[in-house]
């Protein structure tokens, strides 16, 4: 299963000093983070925004506590949504089904 994460570091409320030691310690956190030990967790895309206060993260892991792991990690200083996706190769067929569906469902 995919999922597409979505982070945002977390600075509402807080004071510069507060953000700009929140930042440093992102970095510093991050700058030991390894890939590949996120055992059952294969990323496809890393990706930040250009303001360079969140991003996206796309990846596929066939048990969700492969996720929770990686995402637990960075709850401290992010914001994480996370959405199960399915690639538009996959999704395209369902939605013409659903659409026929709701064509025939609606006659009268």
């Amino acid at each position: 299963m995919k999922y597409m994460l979505e982070y945002t570091v977390r600075t509402a409320g807080l004071s510069f000093d507060q953000n700009f030691a929140g930042s440093q310690s992102l970095l510093t956190a991050f700058s030991k983070w390894k890939p590949d030990e996120e055992k059952g967790l294969t990323i496809h895309a890393f990706v930040a925004n250009l303001a360079g206060r969140g991003g996206y993260v796309l990846v596929e892991a066939s048990d969700p506590k492969a996720i929770t792991a990686f995402v637990a990690k960075y709850n401290f200083w992010n914001d994480i949504d996370v959405v199960p996706v399915v690639d538009i190769g996959e999704s395209v067929p369902i939605s013409a089904s659903s659409l026929e569906w709701a064509r025939q469902a609606s006659k009268g």
